[in-house]
């Protein structure tokens, strides 16, 4: 148990590495990553059924020093701030590695990056030093960078140098509010650490200091969200991005930035956060109505579910700048559920690029009566990101809004004008897409029904929702006791 999350993070390093050796045919290549990536889920859920949630303490956690000199160690371990995240991680890999089964360009390689992204995502939601943070969390940005530039589009190689500089600039800039308090924190505790729980807990900054370095943390943070106007990034990325690709940055490293933004500026600088609290609010609500407006003007389809994207993690900024049990508990569960959600989103557009080798609404009409399976899995996955009662979406925005409503009431009113908008453009997009008369100059592709690893995935997240809509709690008790925590050491609710 003690070493359990290193296997976890390991793991898919072994499994890139194997697909990298052996996988000599696609076939093969395409197996060995799919079976090698249940091994972190496996032990992922035993990690979950072994989590005792009513502790807020961090569990499974392994601290071996590493660069002594430097106060460097390798230390990781997760709470229930982390614990939904590395599960839907090592979830959505495997999904993701399923349905990529029709990838046959450059096969072997293309896995090996999958392989390697996985590593890095679950490195940021299990490292607790920050030296290691920063190593996974750059590491991320190179099987993405390449993904994008040899599966993606036709303006891929905007889009991935786009996506390079945007993240990386902010993560530099994040870097110098990481090494400004290491140096800060040494002169007071007398000696040099990496640590972020030491640091947390011996270690209290000046207020004027806090004030000056948070906005260097917050925008590392907030570009990776995105926030806007920080997002433009994403929408590129999306649209030229291979599916499997668009999967796992929707579905888990956007995630990555409301989760340093908790862990690192709102723990270790909680007055900074509560006194750049408003702020944080007014640009979730921004990020919320302008990304809806966005999402309302596309064509493509994937670039509306993109914008759709910058909606609702702008409500996870909403959730997180009120500070009170049910903002935090919304924007952790909505970081879950629309890692979900999104999956299914961008396989389901992927799959509309492959039928018809188009995502243009207004080129596609009457889907619903030449492949129903996959009318069904739209209709399905369009009201659960729109906030449809008994699925998960549902859950995460009540949260977010009865938390808001309690602190500012006159925002939350202006942020619910993005739900209007948000059934507006789903809807919209459903009518022209899918119901009408067939247009029959697309049978000239040839399309047909869901494949069966196709299929697979679309059900096992869908399921999921539907569950995780019902019946929150196994998320909830597990997230909300380190809510609670983070709001003691933030000081209480605003």
């Amino acid at each position: 148990m003690n070493h359990l999350l290193t296997f976890i993070l390991f793991t898919p390093l072994v499994a890139a590495l194997l697909v990298f050796l052996f996988g000599t045919t696609t076939k093969r290549a395409k197996w060995i990553a799919f079976a090698v990536s249940l091994i972190p889920l496996v032990l992922s859920v035993f990690a979950l059924l072994g989590f005792d949630w009513t502790n807020s303490q961090l569990q499974f956690s392994v601290l071996i020093p590493w660069i002594q000199d430097f106060g460097i160690s390798y230390y990781l371990g997760i709470d229930g701030l982390s614990m939904p995240l590395v599960m839907l991680t090592t979830l959505l890999t495997t999904l993701t590695t399923l349905f990529s089964f029709d990838v046959d360009h450059k096969t072997k390689t293309y896995f090996t990056l999958l392989m390697l992204l996985e590593t890095g995502v679950l490195g940021v939601f299990m490292s607790l030093d920050f030296f290691l943070f920063y190593l996974f969390w750059e590491l991320v940005l190179i099987p993405m960078y390449f993904l994008i530039i040899e599966w993606g589009g036709p303006r891929r190689r905007y889009a991935a140098l786009k996506f390079f500089v945007y993240t990386h600039v902010a993560s530099l800039i994040m870097l110098v509010g990481i090494i400004a308090m290491y140096f800060v924190a040494g002169r007071e505790l007398g000696y040099y650490t990496f640590n972020m729980i030491e640091i947390m807990q011996k270690v209290h900054f000046a207020s004027s200091f806090q004030y000056l370095v948070f906005p260097a943390l917050f925008f590392g943070f907030a570009v990776k969200i995105p926030v806007v106007p920080f997002h433009t990034w994403l929408p590129d990325a999306h649209v030229e991005a291979p599916t499997g690709g668009s999967v796992l940055l929707a579905g888990v490293l956007l995630k990555m930035g409301g989760y340093g933004l908790i862990r690192i500026a709102f723990c270790l600088m909680p007055e900074a956060a509560k006194y750049y609290a408003l702020p944080m609010a007014i640009l979730g609500v921004i990020s919320m109505v302008y990304g809806a407006f966005l999402a309302l003007a596309q064509d493509d389809m994937k670039k509306m579910v993109a914008y759709s994207s910058v909606s609702h993690m702008g409500s996870v900024l909403l959730g997180l700048a009120v500070m009170n049990v049910n903002g935090f508990n919304g924007a952790i569960y909505q970081m879950f559920a629309h890692g979900l959600i999104s999956a299914m989103l961008f396989m389901l557009c992927g799959i509309l690029q492959h039928t018809f080798h188009t995502r243009r609404i207004s080129e596609l009409g009457g889907l619903a009566n030449r492949l129903p399976r996959l009318a069904t899995f739209f209709v399905f996955t369009f009201f659960a990101s729109l906030g449809l009662p008994l699925l998960a979406g549902f859950v995460a925005e009540l949260l977010v809004f009865l938390g808001a409503f309690s602190v500012y009431p006159a925002l939350t009113l202006v942020a619910m004008i993005s739900l209007v908008i948000t059934a507006a453009y789903y809807l919209w997009a459903l009518q022209r897409a899918f119901f009408g008369p067939y247009r029959e100059s697309l049978e000239v592709h040839h399309p047909h029904d869901l494949t069966w690893y196709q299929s697979v995935p679309l059900t096992v997240l869908g399921a999921l929702v539907l569950f995780f809509g019902i019946c929150p709690a196994p998320i909830l008790n597990v997230i909300n006791v380190s809510s609670q925590y983070i709001l003691q050491l933030l000081g209480g609710v605003l």
